[in-house]
């Protein structure tokens, strides 16, 4: 049986200029300044990087002669649209592609209109035009991310099918200060967890990092689980991971995981209830950056919500908060 797709007329844009296709041969110098320029003021250390990776990509032959025969298979944002103006690249949207069991599923990133164009319907235009794209290569869904203090992009979202799906915060921490000795005398002990703990500590993760977004967050949860076994498979797989568990009168509270890397933040996966001990969860988070007094810097993760406070007491700054949103894909009749 052959699917049909219905697929809605693209808005009329009066701004000047025209849209046309990302050329990834040539557009993404042009591309890496427009998102530099529109987001300078709220670019961390890790989206800095991913600019000046594709100013480096636009210049190397290597990649542009790689890149357009892998467009459909790679995460990359090899594709979408642009708005050109004289010459000028005053307007982008990114189409990045995702496969998870049998699924193909489409981000929208980059999503960018020069500050003289705004207000012209450019980014609506460019926004119909990529869900058309997406649709027409069979999504079966269609997500982005946008800053939650961006409420002008999220009801442009809203209004072009998208829903909340989440909101997730980016904490960053500086390794070191005493260890929290206090907490110990309230009840509160932190030790390495035990197999015993690993259903609960699975199932917290599982919670707050849910399958609906394990397309983007691709952690494998038993590189986790303690035990001789698993230690010895991290090992081998050269995963440097170290683990506190935190009880409160002998009962598990919250286990944290910091996957050590060369070079980058290091990154803590929180496992914790929905509505976490906030003094146990503040004990914890400091006895962690105690133990990793030797390292750069600690990135985190974690659902919105509850756990925010018991973070800002340990010391972590909140870096951002993403609003995820999704549409549905190509509906076959």
């Amino acid at each position: 049986m052959t699917a049909t797709f219905a697929l809605t007329p693209v808005h009329t844009c009066a701004a000047p200029g025209r849209m046309r296709p990302l050329n990834v041969l040539r557009d993404l110098p042009a591309v890496a300044d427009l998102i530099e320029l529109c987001f300078q003021e709220t670019l961390d250390p890790e989206g800095r990087s991913y600019i000046d990776q594709m100013r480096r990509n636009g210049q190397d032959s290597g990649f542009l002669d790689w890149a357009p025969r892998v467009i459909e298979s790679v995460s990359l944002p090899l594709s979408g649209f642009v708005w050109e103006d004289e010459g000028q690249i005053v307007g982008n949207v990114s189409l990045v592609p995702f496969h998870k069991r049998g699924r193909k599923i489409f981000m929208i990133a980059n999503v960018a209109t020069h500050p003289n164009y705004r207000r012209q319907g450019i980014a609506r235009a460019l926004m119909e035009a990529t869900l058309l794209r997406a649709r027409d290569k069979h999504a079966t869904s269609i997500w982005l991310h946008v800053r939650q203090d961006n409420p002008g992009a999220i009801a442009l979202y809203r209004d072009l099918g998208f829903y909340e799906r989440a909101r997730r915060t980016t904490w960053y921490a500086t390794p070191g200060g005493l260890p929290p000795e206090s907490k110990r005398r309230a009840g509160i002990s932190i030790r390495p967890p035990s197999s015993w703990d690993w259903p609960q500590q699975n199932h917290w993760l599982e919670t707050a990092y849910p399958t609906a977004l394990d397309w983007y967050f691709a952690q494998r949860w038993k590189s986790l689980r303690p035990g001789l076994f698993h230690r010895f498979y991290r090992f081998l797989a050269d995963i440097d991971v170290l683990q506190w568990a935190a009880y409160r009168d002998g009962q598990l509270g919250a286990v944290l995981s910091c996957q050590r890397t060369n070079g980058r933040s290091d990154t803590l996966w929180l496992a914790a209830p929905r509505r976490p001990d906030p003094e146990l969860l503040t004990g914890l988070l400091l006895h962690a950056r105690h133990a990793l007094a030797e390292r750069h810097s600690l990135m985190l993760e974690f659902p919105t919500g509850p756990a925010d406070e018991s973070l800002r007491a340990a010391g972590f700054i909140p870096q951002r908060t993403l609003v995820w949103m999704e549409a549905p894909g190509a509906q076959p009749r």
